[in-house]
């Protein structure tokens, strides 16, 4: 990498290519506990889904245009830094052994902030080691139901160990994103702004594709659902003994008019949101609140679901929002740009100087903390639909 000139945005066609199909997939981790169930259990809360949950991304506390050093402060997985020239580097700081096999759960996901739940009136308090994250990058509904995923059983499988061995008192899951593809609506919005020959921008050729997509994807993430109240009542649960919570997705990118970057390639060679303003806009504007809808009708088709919106909750700090901006020179891991003046979610790489492509377009480490800032404030309320607004 030392003999780079580029910037570590500069894309070529090709890097373009190989980021298509990456950002949502990704290989898995640490198999689910031994149920040993052994008198009183510990309240316990857990995460299941794919990489929206996971902690994809959260490696990166905000964005910097650098392949050197600790990229500007951003990069939790540098360590033995030399004059931020260069660095060492270990994932598996960020995201343990789930890193091998490319589950990539955060040490930062967002089920860790979820530090209380209140259920029928009474709060439990939830210690750091119960909060369980068995959310993987890349799953399906089938692999949350039926499929072995990147080495690891079916994760109703690894919810049936858990719920034996702890007393669960909140699931939350994130689901349906990688059966829609939006992976590959994103690297095909990517692909359209930097090709030179693509004259049809991907809004004109996958809006009514994605309509129907969504539209089947709202069963399975009821099945899901039903699943999970089956897998909990097997193992003696009642529905009131515990909180059942589907959310929706948030958007990693802003409105057209309010990127800082002209629609140019400095979007593209800078930003690392190469993506031009109507699709932004409908990606941002239809994609993801249709997602929510589905996502919503779900929760009240199946009965006894809380909904937590979040397609808001990164609203100001997406990848190029104005108003915000990325690390810089001067920004260090103990001097890291504030969260208040960072993005949230995680610009698109080209994989060859900085991290892993998949983690391109997810929440970051701050977006992690925001959506758990959510999770937590909707867990310590009676209420059955939160919608989370980011409060800056």
């Amino acid at each position: 990498m030392r003999g780079r000139k580029s910037s570590a945005l500069a894309w070529a066609t090709g890097a373009v290519a190989a980021f298509l199909g990456a950002l949502l997939a990704a290989p898995s981790a640490a198999l689910a506990e031994e149920a040993v169930p052994t008198g009183a259990k510990e309240p316990a809360v857990i995460s299941l889904g794919d990489s929206f949950i996971s902690g994809e991304a959260g490696r990166w506390k905000g964005n910097g245009n650098t392949w050197r050093g600790s990229r500007y402060g951003t990069d939790l997985a540098a360590y033995n830094c030399w004059r931020e020239i260069s660095c060492s580097y270990d994932p598996t700081r960020v995201y343990g052994s789930s890193y091998a096999n490319g589950c990539n759960r955060s040490a930062g996901a967002e089920i860790k902030h979820l530090s209380s739940v209140r259920i029928n009136g009474r709060s439990f308090e939830i210690d750091e080691g119960n909060r369980i994250n068995i959310a993987c990058s890349g799953a399906t509904t089938e692999d949350v139901l039926r499929a072995r995923f990147k080495g690891e059983p079916p994760q109703i499988e690894q919810l049936a160990n858990h719920a034996a061995a702890k007393d669960i008192k909140l699931i939350v899951l994130s689901i349906g994103g990688n059966d829609i593809g939006f992976s590959d609506v994103i690297a095909s919005c990517a692909k359209a702004f930097s090709s030179p020959v693509e004259v049809r921008h991907c809004n004109e050729r996958l809006r009514q594709p994605m309509k129907e997509r969504i539209a089947t994807m709202k069963p399975k993430v009821e099945e899901v659902l039903q699943s999970i109240r089956s897998t909990m009542g097997n193992a003696g649960y009642q529905p009131a003994d515990y909180r059942l919570v589907l959310q929706s997705y948030p958007s990693p990118i802003p409105r057209g008019a309010d990127n800082r970057y002209p629609e140019t390639y400095a979007r593209l060679n800078t930003g690392g949101c190469p993506f031009f303003n109507d699709d932004s806009n409908w990606a941002r504007d239809t994609i993801i609140p249709d997602l929510s809808e589905a996502h919503e009708k779900a929760a009240r088709n199946v009965g006894g679901v809380d909904f937590l919106n979040l397609q808001d909750a990164l609203d100001g700090h997406e990848v190029c929002a104005e108003g915000v901006r990325q690390s810089a020179s001067g920004n260090t891991l103990d001097n890291p740009l504030p969260k208040a003046e960072s993005e949230w979610a995680r610009f698109i790489v080209s994989g060859l100087t900085q991290g892993q492509q998949q983690e391109s377009m997810h929440p970051n480490f701050y977006g992690q903390e925001e959506m758990g800032r959510c999770l937590n404030a909707m867990a310590e309320t009676a209420a059955h639909t939160f919608t989370c607004n980011s409060p800056a």
